[in-house]
Order: structure tokens, then sequence, then C-alpha cells
């Protein structure tokens, strides 16, 4: 996680909450969060999150796309990290 999206931490608040995992799943690195427009992000989290407001989830999606922005690792060097991620949980 610190060599792919570091920034991720905290946006989702727990890092290993159910909706913060399938969110990290989908969009497991900076450049993926930014591949998408923040409509797509605030639905996705919206669908994996029920139980919060859409207004919830708009805001994780900017928190998200903000995190993103801020990511050192703008591009993922190595598969690796990404296949580790996602044996990780």
């Amino acid at each position: 996680m610190d060599q792919v999206f570091p920034e991720y931490r905290g946006v989702l608040g727990s890092l290993y909450s159910k909706v913060s995992l399938l969110t990290l799943l989908e969009f497991p690195t900076s450049e993926a969060v930014l591949n998408v427009s923040e409509r797509e992000l605030s639905d996705k989290i919206g669908a994996l999150c029920k139980s919060r407001s859409d207004l919830w989830a708009k805001e994780k999606a900017q928190k998200l796309r903000d995190a993103a922005l801020r990511n050192p690792f703008k591009k993922n060097l190595y598969e690796s990290h990404i296949f580790n991620l996602e044996g990780d949980w």
C-alpha cells in the first residue's frame, strides 16, 4: 500500500473496512482513480455502502480524487505491487 497509493489511508475511514477494501480493489492506484470521473467514483462508493447518503459518497469520491492528485506515485511501475495488494486481504 505504501508503495502504490499511500495517500489512500484515511479517505474512507478505516483502511480495513469493507467499503474501503472493496473500493481499493476497484481503484488500487491513483492512476485508476484519475481515469474515471468523480461521478463514477461516487456511484461506486455509494453502491458499496448503501447505508450512507449520496452526499456522503460524493464527499468520499472527492476526497479520493484529491488523494490521487496528491499521491507521489502517479503511475504504478510494478504489477506485483497490485497483486500483493489484492492478496493482502
